[in-house]
């Protein structure tokens, strides 16, 4: 497999929070949250950061829980227009719980002693970033059922 940096996308209707990662490392890191003031404005937002990290793939949560609510087709949507515009590869993955994971991880750090308050901000970066790391540990296993390695 040839070098890929990835980014993720925890959609949301206020935030959309951000990761990014790579094939050679396979690990996903928070990068930053935006307010998805308009699907417009949050594409161009995320196009700069596609052009700055030299972003080769996309990575959007989507949960299958919600398959036939509304939130589902505004990602639909949104991944679409973003394809659209980057001409980049856009996968939907599923991201059932990842807030929810984010929450009681960062809810373990503070029993654990952690100074800094918990913002919104800051779980929906790390909902991405558990996207994206779910994504690569997805793609390990699959790599393994078939014998291939990240070098072939």
């Amino acid at each position: 497999m040839s070098f890929k940096r990835f980014l993720a996308i925890d959609f949301g209707e206020i935030r959309i929070g951000l990761a990014i990662g790579d094939s050679e490392n396979l690990i996903a890191s928070p990068l930053e949250t935006i307010l998805n003031k308009s699907s417009e404005i949050s594409c161009n937002k995320i196009i700069e950061l596609v052009n700055e990290w030299e972003i080769n793939q996309i990575i959007i949560g989507m949960p299958k829980i919600y398959a036939d609510q509304e939130i589902n087709k505004q990602i639909k949507n949104f991944g679409a227009n973003l394809k659209k515009k980057c001409n980049l590869d856009v996968i939907f993955f599923d991201e059932d719980y990842s807030s929810n994971y984010a929450k009681s991880e960062l809810s373990k750090q503070m029993q654990a002693g952690r100074k800094k308050k918990v913002n919104k901000e800051e779980i929906d970066r790390i909902a991405a970033a558990i996207i994206l790391q779910s994504y690569f540990e997805n793609e390990i296993f699959k790599r393994a059922d078939t014998g291939t390695t990240s070098k072939n």
